[in-house]
């Protein structure tokens, strides 16, 4: 199943590059992705602490506190995802995936977090 996983993320890599974030292709990749997650996992957030994809999205939420903070601004999805495909963290539908939050609870739980 690891192997499914690398060859799906590179192709949303690739897709990424080649037709954008916000294209139907990629998003469609994107959400074949998240349903590999959960029919591994079962269920969602029930992640083992020391799990490849929990450490990511822990790094990936740090970054995303410590962006907030620095910059005194909360990333849009756009900025965030540049962001963290330069740097090699999940993307803005994964954290969203995994936390169980929308875009904008996830900001509001960070801005509380930071403050």
């Amino acid at each position: 199943m690891i192997n499914d996983f690398e060859k799906l993320r590179a192709k949303l890599h690739e897709s990424i590059e080649v037709n954008g974030l916000n294209s139907e292709k990629t998003r469609n990749i994107s959400k074949r992705y998240n349903e590999l997650i959960n029919s591994y996992y079962q269920e969602k957030k029930q992640y083992h602490e020391n799990n490849i994809m929990n450490r990511t999205y822990l790094e990936s939420i740090t970054c995303l506190k410590k962006i907030a903070k620095d910059f005194i601004k909360f990333p849009s999805i756009k900025e965030w995802n540049y962001y963290a495909k330069e740097n090699n963290l999940l993307n803005s539908e994964s954290l969203k995936y995994i936390s169980g939050n929308n875009w904008h609870e996830l900001r509001n739980k960070i801005s509380s977090d930071i403050l």
